[in-house]
């Protein structure tokens, strides 16, 4: 049995691309299990849509398995209908959040799509290739949806989540054009450094309102030992001579005592590397973050969200304080590590004066921070309040591209997952939006060139028209003032040279 996995062509990417761990998973448990696989990143390798088909008629995998990521869903959607062309004999399987989350509406709208991956993939996907391989009955494999004869959608039983994460095998990086990845990080002082990207644990127990984590991966926290994560980080470093590290746990910092475990092994053995991480407020305190310090940590992510105590309270079901958000921004201005607060606009009933609240606390913070507007995923407690609230048709569905027609989004930004607007308006929205993009706190480039990658990447009418409503927000409030001011100047010389 040969099997390809694949990340789709296009879609919404950040600009610094960096391997994708969960198919390099995938493919590592089926190796170790004898099972013939080989990893396609079409959109690294920077793929057409004819290029695509070409790889697949090269290659005839018997199984297709294709990431999803609400973001870029349609793209997924299209490498599957594509591969079912291409490849009628394939069977073609979709994992990934999205899929995971919206099964029984991504086989009921997309027939491309043979079986969904539900959840943590490796050992259902690995169940699943034996199966088909030994031509036996889905019904007993755990942590599946598929159709019955082509038409009754089934979904079995859940698959319980992997106890032990030092079982499964490291990722499968020799699968992977790792040269071809531009993933650097940028530590002040020092430079740009070539990174990778590393998992140290899953799930997070919190279950933010808004966040798919916990639906995907479970509530209960779980992570591999620190042997095993410093074992993971000398391979890197000897293999592919990476000088920084993106932990890219949703909470790095769980447990305390195997952070100082990891850090402590990252001082003994020498580790010449620096590294970035996520946090929740509540999880650190000065001591575990000086010793993250020593070890290399020079960034640190953390969700603030919102500045009003009612929205991470009563909305988010944040269960942290802003006096929690202030002293750990405070910690880590004292001890020179970048803080990286994140920032979310566009709440559930969320009024102009909450909205003051996080920009004010924004500025308060520095920084350089991360801003986006609510997006909506499928699966989550926001999903069911903006069905609610008639934000998402009570029909909606994910996998047509028709519903998405009536949805506000912002694909080059944002990817194409819909806009939860609510009490503020679009226009007041995007007004923040253009603040933010303008303040000192702004991570990333300058307005004009946001401008220019998204007019780069427009796709078809839908893009051209938001971009048009930006644009006009944009010069309403940039420029009439502008205007205004220029008019309140000219009547106060015209008074001037009456009196005189």
């Amino acid at each position: 049995m040969k099997v390809m996995l694949v990340f789709p062509p296009r879609g919404f990417t950040s600009k610094n691309a960096m391997p994708h761990l969960g198919l390099a998973y995938l493919a590592a448990v089926l190796e170790e299990n004898d099972i013939q696989v080989e990893i396609l990143d079409a959109q690294v390798e920077r793929l057409s849509w004819k290029d695509l088909k070409k790889k697949y008629l090269q290659s005839k995998p018997d199984i297709v398995g294709i990431s999803s990521l609400t973001e870029m869903r349609f793209e997924s959607f299209k490498s599957a209908q594509i591969a079912k062309k291409s490849l009628p004999e394939s069977i073609v399987i979709m994992g990934g959040p999205h899929a995971s989350l919206s099964a029984h509406d991504t086989l009921l709208n997309v027939p491309s799509v043979d079986i969904i991956v539900r959840g943590e993939g490796e050992y259902t996907l690995l169940e699943t290739c034996k199966t088909l391989e030994n031509n036996e009955n889905l019904e007993s494999v755990k942590g599946i949806s598929y159709r019955e004869n082509g038409k009754e959608i089934i979904h079995n039983d859940s698959r319980p989540l992997i106890k032990n994460l030092d079982t499964l095998p490291f990722p499968a990086y020799h699968l992977l054009p790792i040269e071809k990845y531009n993933f650097k990080l940028n530590v002040p002082g020092v430079g740009k450094l070539s990174a990778l990207n590393v998992i140290t644990s899953r799930g997070c127990p919190i279950g933010c309102a808004f966040c798919a984590t916990s639906r995907m991966l479970g509530k209960k926290w779980r992570a591999r030992s620190p042997s095993n994560v410093l074992d993971e980080l000398e391979y890197l470093i000897e293999t592919y001579g990476i000088k920084a590290i993106w932990f890219s746990d949703d909470i790095f910092t769980m447990n305390k005592k195997r952070v100082m475990e990891i850090c402590d092994g990252i001082i003994d053995k020498g580790l010449d590397i620096k590294f970035t991480c996520s946090i929740r407020v509540d999880t650190v305190d000065k001591e575990l973050l000086s010793k993250m310090k020593e070890a290399g940590c020079y960034s640190i992510f953390y969700g603030v969200e919102s500045g009003s105590q009612r929205i991470l309270d009563e909305i988010i079901e944040k269960k942290i304080s802003i006096e929690q958000i202030k002293k750990v921004s405070n910690w880590l201005n004292e001890l020179e590590i970048l803080n990286n607060p994140s920032y979310i606009a566009s709440f559930p009933d969320e009024t102009n004066e909450e909205l003051d609240k996080t920009i004010n606390l924004m500025h308060e913070l520095g920084g350089k921070a991360s801003f986006s507007f609510l997006k909506i995923y499928p699966g989550t407690r926001i999903e069911e309040i903006a069905k609610e609230k008639g934000v998402l048709p009570k029909d909606f569905s994910w996998a047509k591209e028709s519903d998405m027609r009536k949805i506000f989004s912002l694909p080059s930004a944002q990817g194409d997952a819909p806009i939860f607007i609510d009490k503020l308006s679009l226009e007041e929205l995007v007004k923040i939006g253009i603040e933010w993009a303008e303040s000192p706190e702004s991570y990333e480039y300058p307005l004009f060139k946001r401008a220019f990658k998204t007019l780069k990447e427009v796709r078809s009418i839908e893009d051209l028209k938001r971009i048009f409503i930006i644009g006009k927000v944009y010069i309403k409030y940039k420029y009439l003032d502008v205007i205004k001011s220029a008019a309140q100047r000219g009547n106060r010389n015209g008074q001037h040279k009456k009196v005189v």
